[in-house]
C-alpha cells in the first residue's frame, strides 16, 4: 500500500471556525505561502471547506486579500467591533439579568447580525456581491493563471461553506460546484452571494448574535452548530464524492486553538493550571451546550478523516507520535508543558498564570485589544513550537495515577500526540512533503 505521507496531487484546505481566533490562520498560511496573494494561495489547493470564522478567512482569500492583509483585518479593532457590533442595551437584557446571577456564565444575544452583514459587505467590495455559482468560473479563471505561470496542469477548484439551516433544521453546504455529486438532487442554482455565505456560516445562536443570517426565503445559523466547527469530513466527502482516489487526497486542517486541561487534583500539575469541575444547573450548563459546538465532538472529525484516508493505526504507546497520515493539523493547544530544566508542569515561556488562564476561558468573540493580543502571542509562540500542536488523535494522559511514582514515559509530552504532529514545525514540514510538486 502506497504511504499515506507521500506526495497528494489533490489537496484540500480545510478552515475551522474561532470568531477572532481566526487570526491564527492567517498568519499560518502567510508562514507557509508568504508575499503570496489570496489566489496564489488558493492556487495550491482543490477544494477549501470552511465553516464560521473559517468561512469569512476563506471569502477573503477569495476577494483576494493576501493572508497577511486578512491578519489585518482581525487585528483592526474598528472591523472587531463591527464584526461584533453591540447590541443596545435594551435589546441585550436577557444576557444583563442572567449576569446577574450567574457572572461566569450569562447567556443571550449581545451582537447585531445585520451590522455583521454590512461589515462582510464592506471588506468584500469585489466578490461579495456575486453569487457562489459564478465565482465558480471567475476564481477558476484567476487560479488557471496563476497555475499556468508555475506550470502546473490545469485542474477545477471548488469551496464550500457549511451553515446550520435553521428552518429544515439539518446542515447545508453551500457549494461554488453546484453539480457536485455530493450534493442531493435536484441540483439548483447557488443564489447565494459570497458574503451571504460567509454570514450564513458564522451567525452563532444564544451568546452572541440577535437573529438567523436571513435571504433568499431562508434562515441560517451558524455551520457549527452541524458538528461542523472542524470542516474537514465536509471537505473529505466532498473530494470523494468527486471520484478523488482517497490515496491522493491530502489535507491540511487549520484550527483557532483548543484548549485541553487537565482536572483539578491531577497529580503533579498545580491547580491553577487546571480546569474546575464544571458547575450544573440550567445557565451554566445551557452555557455549556452552545460551547460544545466549537469543542471536542468537531475536533473528533481530524481522526475519522485520517482514517477515511487509509491512514493507520500505531500498535502501541511505543509507536508515538504516529505521523503516516495524509491529515496534517495544525491547531495551537492551550495545555501546560514540561519545563525541560525542572521536569515540572508549568505555562509556556513567557506567559504569566494568570495570563494563561485568560487565554483558557477567552470567549471566540474576543474583541478588546489585550485580548487580542494575547492571541498574537499564542499563535506567535505556537509557530516558534512554545505551544503544543493538537494531534490527530490524544491519549489525555497526564501523569501516572496517584498510586504510581511519576513515570518518565507519560510525562514525555510528546506521548500525549498519538497520531499527528506534536510541534507546528512538524506539522510544517509533513505538509511540505505531501503538497510539493
Amino acid at each position: 500500500m502506497e504511504s499515506s505521507s507521500s506526495k497528494k496531487p489533490f489537496r484540500i484546505l480545510s478552515l475551522d471556525g474561532g470568531g477572532t481566533f481566526a487570526l491564527i490562520q492567517a498568519q499560518v498560511l502567510d508562514d507557509l505561502f508568504p508575499g503570496e496573494d489570496g489566489h496564489q494561495v488558493l492556487s495550491h489547493f482543490d477544494l477549501v471547506s470552511a465553516c464560521s470564522g473559517g468561512a469569512i478567512v476563506a471569502a477573503a482569500l477569495i476577494e483576494g486579500y493576501a493572508p497577511r492583509e486578512i491578519f489585518g483585518l482581525f487585528d483592526n479593532p474598528v472591523n472587531r467591533h463591527a464584526l461584533f457590533g453591540r447590541l443596545p442595551w435594551y435589546r441585550s437584557l436577557l444576557q444583563l439579568l442572567t449576569g446577574v446571577f450567574s457572572p461566569s456564565s450569562p447567556v443571550g444575544q449581545r451582537f447585531s447580525t445585520d451590522g455583521k452583514l454590512a461589515f462582510l459587505h464592506r471588506i468584500l467590495p469585489v466578490m461579495g456581491s456575486t453569487s457562489l455559482q459564478d465565482l465558480h468560473g471567475i476564481l477558476n479563471d484567476s487560479i488557471t493563471s496563476v497555475r499556468a505561470r508555475r506550470n502546473e496542469a490545469v485542474r477545477p477548484m471548488s469551496f464550500l461553506f457549511v451553515t446550520y439551516d435553521f428552518d429544515r433544521d439539518r446542515a447545508r453546504m453551500m457549494r461554488s460546484n453546484v453539480s457536485s455529486p455530493a450534493a442531493s438532487f435536484p441540483h439548483r442554482q447557488q443564489r447565494a452571494t459570497l458574503a451571504q455565505a460567509a454570514h450564513a456560516s458564522s451567525t452563532a445562536p444564544i451568546k452572541w448574535f440577535d437573529k438567523p443570517a436571513e435571504f433568499d426565503g431562508c434562515r441560517f445559523w451558524d455551520g457549527a452548530m452541524t458538528g461542523y466547527n472542524n470542516p474537514v469530513l465536509a471537505g473529505v466527502v466532498e473530494a470523494i464524492a468527486l471520484g478523488v482516489p482517497r490515496r491522493d487526497i491530502g489535507v491540511l486542517s487549520l484550527g483557532t486553538s483548543t484548549v485541553f486541561l487537565p482536572e483539578q487534583g491531577t497529580q503533579g500539575i498545580p491547580d491553577a493550571l487546571c480546569r474546575s469541575r464544571a458547575k450544573t444547573g440550567f445557565l451554566p450548563e445551557l452555557v455549556k451546550v452552545g460551547k460544545t459546538i466549537i469543542a471536542d465532538p468537531p475536533d473528533a472529525h481530524t481522526f475519522i478523516a485520517h482514517l477515511m484516508l487509509d491512514g493507520g493505526l500505531p500498535l502501541d504507546v511505543s509507536c508515538c507520535p504516529y505521523t503516516e497520515t495524509a491529515v496534517v493539523r495544525m491547531n495551537p493547544v492551550i495545555q501546560p508543558i514540561i519545563d525541560r530544566t525542572t521536569g515540572q508542569w508549568t505555562v509556556p515561556a513567557g506567559w504569566t498564570v494568570e495570563e494563561f488562564r485568560r487565554i483558557a476561558v477567552m470567549d471566540i468573540s474576543a474583541s478588546r485589544q489585550d485580548d487580542v493580543d494575547l492571541i498574537r502571542r499564542l499563535c506567535d509562540g505556537w509557530l516558534r513550537d512554545g505551544w503544543h500542536n493538537q494531534p490527530v488523535r490524544g491519549c489525555g494522559i497526564w501523569t501516572s495515577p496517584p498510586s504510581q511514582s511519576p513515570s518518565p514515559t507519560l510525562q514525555n509530552t510528546d506521548r500525549l500526540c498519538e497520531i499527528g504532529h506534536r510541534w507546528y514545525s512538524d506539522a510544517k514540514a509533513a505538509w511540505t512533503a505531501l503538497s510539493s510538486q
